[in-house]
């Protein structure tokens, strides 16, 4: 049949005339049709932004997902996938811009890594706070009322740590971005949200990696040596780390190549080997060698010094950091009698920061050097009264909670949020406070919702924009006893 255009309300929609009749034929059954097939072009009046930072479109009450759309774009989009309750699609053409501003990177919706650079910053940080707003109400019942505006931060060369992979591009070795779902390597070099120092180094490792004939690794045929260049960079101490992951610690020119690296980056304060054979897509690998330096950078936060290796757990955004560590410090409202319980603590630096304000910190971290980092960062600031533990949290919490009057809990837990069997752990422990701190939204809205049901009240939301330019956003959330159950 011979494709025609129909119009409906707003929407150009392509189809045949079987398509648009709303039924298929499959296997001799007569079923019910998606309101929109993959390949089919239809326009689209964008009306919103997703949590997820994607432009949120209706066609006859069917919602449609176009990444990189602004609010108010009207758009031709292609669709690429399509279900029962919604359809994503990809802009071919923009008719006319909505509220959008032209991205600062040459990369922009090819590399991935940024999805709301098309937008002005204050659309940016007015979305996110609705996203977060929406996703508190929707999944955790949360009132949105109680969640404030959006903390900003360095719009723009905020990140202290770029992790690159290296690969082939046009034939030579280049390091960069993967692609959104893929493992095709887009060659990104001034990276507008990177700290300038990490996109020259990386650079220059990998202008070193060609002139020395330093292969990339293929993960189809496990060959090559340089898999990713990890950069390190304090801006208040003004030191670097570079840590390289190569295949083996031992390969071919490689007193050639460190050679070459040691002229051509001397303002690097340290360089470590990290020694990665596995088919994997885990970046570190065990075993690791100190080329120069002492293997680790000394950052600060609030007047503290911070030992900062390649495996430690750090915030990529400094000025952001701070501002949660404040709130962090608002919300926990210690006197300097309280004991503070910091689960999830990686290298301490919440409960360290809390420290001098707090009758003891008791730490609990699953990764064995994060805690040896957390208690060498006590050591180096001189903090007593500072104690980690090593294992599980759900599991090592029962055992020192025995007899143990925790007045403050901190939870820092990763994206998935906090395992159900640790929160139950936590109201038994019965803090008068509870601050946690998320980069999930979704899981946060889950977890609140839990302790809500175990005796627990969210009293205040404060998000802050501790990754411009993307749709992840950290929130600080306290929540009280509840006095009347």
């Amino acid at each position: 049949m011979a494709n025609t255009m129909l119009r409906q309300g707003n929407y150009s929609i392509k189809g045949s005339p079987a398509q648009r009749r709303g039924y298929a034929c499959q296997g001799g059954r007569i079923m019910p049709k998606l309101p929109v097939q993959t390949g089919q072009l239809v326009r689209l009046s964008i009306e919103g932004i997703t949590h997820q930072g994607e432009g949120a479109a209706k066609l006859d009450g069917y919602t449609v997902f176009v990444p990189y759309a602004a609010p108010g774009d009207v758009v031709l989009a292609e669709i690429i996938s399509a279900k029962k309750d919604y359809a994503r699609a990809l802009i071919k053409e923009i008719f006319a811009p909505g509220r959008r501003t032209e991205p600062r990177c040459p990369w922009h919706g090819e590399c991935g890594g940024c999805h709301l650079q098309h937008l002005d910053y204050t659309d940016q940080l007015q979305v996110k706070t609705e996203a977060v707003k929406g996703t508190l109400k929707r999944i955790g019942g949360i009132d949105p009322a109680l969640v404030a505006p959006m903390l900003p931060t360095r719009a723009w060369n905020y990140r202290n740590k770029l992790q690159a992979p290296a690969g082939l591009h046009g034939g030579q070795l280049v390091v960069g971005m993967y692609k959104p779902r893929s493992h095709d390597l887009v060659p990104v070099g001034d990276c507008p949200i990177q700290h300038q120092l990490n996109s020259a180094v990386s650079g220059a490792v990998a202008r070193v990696a060609r002139e020395t004939g330093i292969a990339p690794w293929n993960e189809e045929t496990l060959q090559g040596t340089l898999r990713h260049v990890v950069v390190r960079h304090s801006e208040h101490t003004n030191q670097t780390l570079v840590t390289l992951v190569v295949s083996k610690l031992d390969f071919p020119r490689r007193q050639e190549f460190l050679a070459s690296l040691r002229e051509e980056i001397p303002h690097v304060h340290s360089l470590v080997l990290n020694e990665n054979p596995r088919p994997t897509n885990v970046i570190l690998g065990d075993r690791e060698e100190v080329i120069w330096g002492p293997g680790y950078i000394t950052d600060t936060i609030g007047g503290l010094q911070f030992k900062i290796s390649s495996r430690s757990f750090w915030q990529v955004n400094p000025e952001g950091t701070e501002k949660i560590y404040a709130v962090v410090k608002d919300f926990a409202q210690l006197t300097g009698r309280e004991v503070v319980l910091d689960i999830y603590c990686g290298a301490g630096s919440i409960g360290l920061y809390l420290a001098g304000q707090a009758r003891k910190v008791i730490g609990i971290e699953s990764n064995p050097s994060a805690v040896r980092d957390a208690r060498d960062n006590a050591r180096l600031n001189g903090i007593a009264n500072a104690e980690f533990h090593l294992g599980r949290a759900e599991e090592v919490l029962p055992k020192i909670a025995a007899g143990l009057k925790a007045d403050v809990v901190i939870l820092d837990p990763p994206r998935k949020g906090c395992a159900a069997d640790l929160l139950e752990a936590v109201a038994r422990v019965s803090p008068e406070r509870i601050v946690y701190v998320s980069c999930n939204p979704a899981t946060l809205a889950r977890d609140l919702k839990i302790l809500e049901g175990r005796g627990y009240l969210t009293r205040a939301v404060q998000p802050v924009d501790m990754f411009p330019q993307t749709y992840h956003v950290e929130c600080v959330v306290l929540l009280t006893r509840d006095r009347q159950t």
